[in-house]
């Protein structure tokens, strides 16, 4: 229990930088934190703990960020999923395919929401600009998601010690059979 907490406070910080962040730069100037926060804790927590992780910090990006209730809940729920089932495929604990999948789940993430807005707002479609502000995400998103997953990774094994102690094994001494 005491690493979910942990967890969930973790990204509730990712969430206030990226909130505190978008006031002084565009949001394509800044790599999405959250985003990158759900894709680190598939690959260093993995399982249920994860996703449900990831819906929470998502639900809460809903409702700080004025989006649609459960839009960002939704994507990140499925990167998370989607990270999880590719880290069984690939190696994603290396740098290099961790970064080329970030690139290429940051594109599918973004299209995700500008297709999410357009069937329930009817946001204007995609343009040069959009396209731009893309690659920017992209490559800063790419950038910094090996120091991203490590951090989860260290922060989750600081706090799983105390939390998984009752899983140890019993300690059994071997004795020898003396003549």
């Amino acid at each position: 229990m005491r690493r979910l907490v942990g967890l969930l406070a973790l990204g509730g910080v990712a969430l206030l930088v990226q909130g505190t962040l978008a006031i002084f730069a565009p949001g394509f100037w800044l790599p999405d934190l959250v985003f990158l926060y759900a894709v680190g804790l598939a690959i260093a927590v993995g399982g249920a703990e994860a996703l449900v992780l990831a819906a929470a910090l998502g639900y809460a990006a809903d409702l700080f960020s004025g989006a649609l209730l459960g839009q960002h809940a939704l994507l990140l729920v499925l990167a998370c999923g989607a990270t999880r089932i590719a880290s069984l495929q690939l190696h994603l604990a290396r740098s290099v395919p961790r970064v080329a999948f970030v690139a290429g789940l940051t594109v599918l993430y973004v299209l995700g929401h500008a297709a999410l807005a357009r069937l329930f707002v009817g946001a204007a479609g995609l343009d040069w600009s959009f396209a731009r502000q893309l690659a920017i995400q992209t490559g800063l998103n790419a950038l910094l998601a090996p120091l991203v997953v490590a951090g989860v990774a260290r922060v989750s094994g600081w706090l799983a010690p105390d939390d998984e102690g009752f899983r140890r094994g019993l300690a059994v001494e071997l004795r020898s059979r003396g003549l």
